[in-house]
């Protein structure tokens, strides 16, 4: 292998960030991402929010309504029902939301001659967890060492230094190192 292991771990880390995303096309994308539950709340009972109408003043169903009421114009077209004898039906522009998320699920999995750093991973998280979620981090993580501390002291639940984060890199790496060979 001609490749130092930090390369090696740089490239197996691009692959690890990248395995499950497949990013939808700019037309595709949802322009806003609300949950349907969030967008239900809008139109609970007690909430006392002023609603404009998006787009539409039920001009179609106020045309219904008037034929069904046999209100015809000057032309024998139908008039519709003026606005103040029709019930508001509260509603949600919804066509600009795609029906998924803006990323979908599709694993390409690591290259073959990467596997072993999986394995060996999966060995240092068993014999020593930070350790493994140092070398996860480093190689995956975005940011200055200093934020990827943090990352990993919020996934500890505790205080992790910059400092400490450094050696357990060293010590992690030369475990890959070890491994590698």
């Amino acid at each position: 292998m001609s490749h130092s292991i930090k390369e090696q771990m740089r490239h197996w880390g691009h692959y690890q960030e990248h395995r499950f995303v497949s990013p939808l096309q700019a037309e595709e994308a949802p322009a806003i991402d609300t949950h349907p539950l969030a967008r239900a709340q809008q139109f609970a009972r007690g909430t006392k929010v002023a609603r404009v109408p998006v787009e539409r003043d039920g001009l179609a169903r106020r045309l219904l309504m008037g034929a069904a009421a046999g209100l015809v114009d000057g032309h024998g077209g139908y008039r519709p029902v003026s606005k103040v004898f029709v019930d508001h039906i509260p509603c949600a522009e919804t066509r600009s939301h795609a029906p998924r998320s803006a990323t979908a699920a599709v694993m390409t999995g690591s290259p073959d001659e990467y596997r072993w750093i999986d394995r060996a991973l999966s060995d240092l998280y068993r014999q020593n967890m930070v350790r493994a979620l140092v070398v996860l981090e480093e190689f995956t993580g975005r940011g200055s060492q200093a934020k990827r501390a943090e990352v990993v002291a919020k996934k500890l639940g505790s205080s992790f230094t910059k400092w400490q984060y450094r050696k357990e890199l060293d010590k992690g790496i030369a475990f890959m190192e070890a491994r590698r060979a």
